[in-house]
């Protein structure tokens, strides 16, 4: 029981230095090398874990930082050990002996990591002092005594701790001691530490209640058997029937016990009678009861730590998508803005192109009329060039020219639209306008390809306002849910032939309209396959998808509920019928700062 206890601790100390390991501010600041921001980074979670010990060394073995509390805040440790396995990085955990008379410590060590590398190795640690014997022990008999050697480190006994003790070596079966004119029972168990050095926790049970237990016994034995002779002399029968009864009880609780032991903690005795058994029956169920509370403060205590790790796990993530869609939309600005000053350029000049040509066709129309007939060696030349034909294409590719600068100029509007880093406060916007730049970005997936016909968008806007938003996080929520439409529709095609589809295209509708409550909706569908209602009822769970291994990270649509729902006060929600099609459906006031009704 007293290992189980000691087990489920270290687990749960892991559970801390991972969370920590995991902390975003702790990584930067290990990743900067600044010692002042790390000790405030780190004091308060220290803090709020209830750490007695943290210590932070970096690759190269050098104390980052290092904070002793409570117990072991004079303690001496070993510090040459734990820095060499905390360089290392790797996940271990044991006990930690101190090198001058203070208590040990339980710890574990985890590597704090970026994105690239192992930045440090992290040391937590939870003295093993008075307090926590105390806290293993409760309000049981038992009383622990921690050993280094023949040094008492920490005990729930008044023991002195300036002499020496010997105490049985593990492997010893249960003697007896004396300690402060009581006398024990005692039973030593070794817990591991670091470079071969061990830490011993002698269990004592007192012999004093012991032998009362055993008196007792042996008194409830005797005035049974006294009983079950004078019955026996009596009547046989009755006394025969009596010894059995008795023997049956004795055999449940025995088995009971062992079931007790073996982990079920739902076990129960039925107590029917007042009798010694039956009050060893009562203690035995009252002990149980208190096994089975504390085992689920204990189970509750480890889902709420891993509740808040999946909690951070899931707020790291959405951390990164968001800075990672930051970093595209500067790209993407960035790049767009480059891009339009040659585009530009060119598209400015080629009117001017295109009158100078046509001056020289002209001319060269002129000159045929006044020179009609020219040397035989130009005469040559003029046909080698076939000038009907040159005039004719020079028109064609100015034409040609034209059209391709324009489209890439549109593009490249689109592109600055939608990345809206000068729209990134809350504003009138116009919703028409960023569904429209993020078609024109997504047009090259709806085009035609060998493998399928075009796919057709239909667009029926209604009159709507100016809508106050977040112009920028809105077009991302645009484009993930047309992008996941353009993904359903490709999945549907599987298995059809390329007449089928010309038959019954593929098809994306958008539909927008101002309802009476002064919102507006924006429902965007396809008629692709649908979603099964048991992925349906999961589609805004983050890190949930649908999609093939590396097609989806299973956060656009978290994300999407999160900009609609917190950032603008919305609504979004999914209908959808297998075989028929799937449609999303946004509702946003068109202005936060009057009342709503939603």
């Amino acid at each position: 029981m007293l290992q189980e206890t000691l087990k489920q601790r270290q687990e749960s100390l892991s559970l801390k230095a991972r969370s920590v390991s995991e902390d975003n501010d702790v990584i930067r600041a290990v990743a900067a090398g600044d010692r002042a921001l790390l000790l405030r980074t780190v004091l308060p979670i220290q803090a709020g874990f209830k750490l007695d010990l943290i210590r932070i060394v970096d690759a190269d073995g050098q104390v980052l930082v290092s904070s002793q509390l409570g117990a072991i805040r004079q303690a001496t440790l070993q510090d040459a050990s734990v820095n060499r396995a905390a360089r290392t990085g790797l996940e271990l955990s044991g006990v930690l002996l101190a090198e001058n008379p203070a208590p040990s410590s339980m710890i574990g060590l985890i590597s704090i990591k970026s994105s690239q590398k192992m930045l440090a190795g992290l040391v937590a640690g939870l003295a093993i002092d008075d307090t926590a014997l105390q806290s293993i022990r409760g309000d049981t008999s038992i009383h622990l005594v921690a050993v280094d050697g023949e040094r008492v480190t920490a005990a729930t006994l008044p023991l002195p701790r300036d002499r020496s003790w010997q105490f049985p070596q593990p492997e010893a079966l249960p003697t007896k001691i004396g300690i402060a004119g009581e006398a024990y029972m005692i039973k030593t168990i070794e817990l591991q530490g670091f470079d071969g050095a061990t830490l011993k926790i002698a269990v004592l049970h007192s012999a004093k209640e012991m032998e009362q237990a055993e008196q007792q016994l042996w008194f409830v034995v005797g005035g049974f058997g006294l009983l079950g002779s004078v019955l026996i002399a009596v009547v046989t029968i009755g006394g025969f029937r009596m010894t059995q009864a008795l023997s049956r009880r004795i055999q449940g609780l025995t088995k009971a016990t062992q079931q007790l032991a073996a982990g079920n903690l739902a076990i129960g005795i039925r107590v029917d009678s007042q009798d010694e058994v039956g009050l060893l029956a009562q203690g035995f169920n009252s002990m149980a009861e208190q096994l089975i509370a504390r085992d689920r403060q204990l189970n509750q205590q480890v889902q709420q730590l891993e509740s808040t790790l999946e909690e951070l796990h899931r707020t790291q993530s959405q951390m990164v998508h968001h800075e990672k869609m930051s970093a595209l939309g500067q790209m993407v600005a960035g790049i767009a803005h480059e891009i339009n000053n040659p585009v530009s350029f060119i598209y400015g000049n080629l009117s001017h192109l295109n009158n100078h040509i046509h001056d020289l066709l002209r001319l060269l129309d002129a000159y045929k009329i006044n020179y009609p007939n020219p040397s035989p060696s130009l005469q040559d030349d003029l046909e080698d060039v076939d000038l009907n034909f040159l005039k004719e294409d020079l028109t064609k590719i100015l034409k040609s020219m034209k059209v391709g600068s324009a489209r890439i100029r549109d593009i490249v509007v689109s592109l600055r639209s939608f990345s809206r880093l000068d729209h990134a406060e809350f504003k009138p916007v116009d919703l028409h306008e960023g569904i429209d730049d993020t078609l024109m970005i997504l047009e090259h997936r709806l085009q035609a390809k060998p493998e399928r016909p075009t796919i057709e968008v239909v667009r029926q806007y209604g009159e709507l306002p100016l809508v106050e938003c977040y112009a920028g996080q809105l077009n991302q929520v645009f484009m993930n849910l047309l992008s996941n439409a353009i993904d359903a529709l490709e999945e549907s095609n599987e298995g059809r032939s390329f007449q089928d589809m010309v038959d019954q295209p593929n098809r994306i509708w958008i539909k927008t309209t101002k309802t009476k409550e002064q919102w507006v909706q924006i429902a965007i569908a396809d008629n692709g396959t649908g979603i099964p209602e048991k992925a349906r009822l999961r589609l805004f769970d983050p890190f949930f998808t649908t999609k093939p291994v590396g097609k989806g990270t299973g956060l656009g649509l978290s994300i999407s509920y999160q900009v609609v729902k917190e950032k603008h006060g919305g609504k979004l929600w999914c209908d959808s019928t297998l075989g028929e099609g799937t449609k999303f459906v946004i509702e946003i006031p068109i202005d936060r700062t009057q009342p709503t009704n939603t």
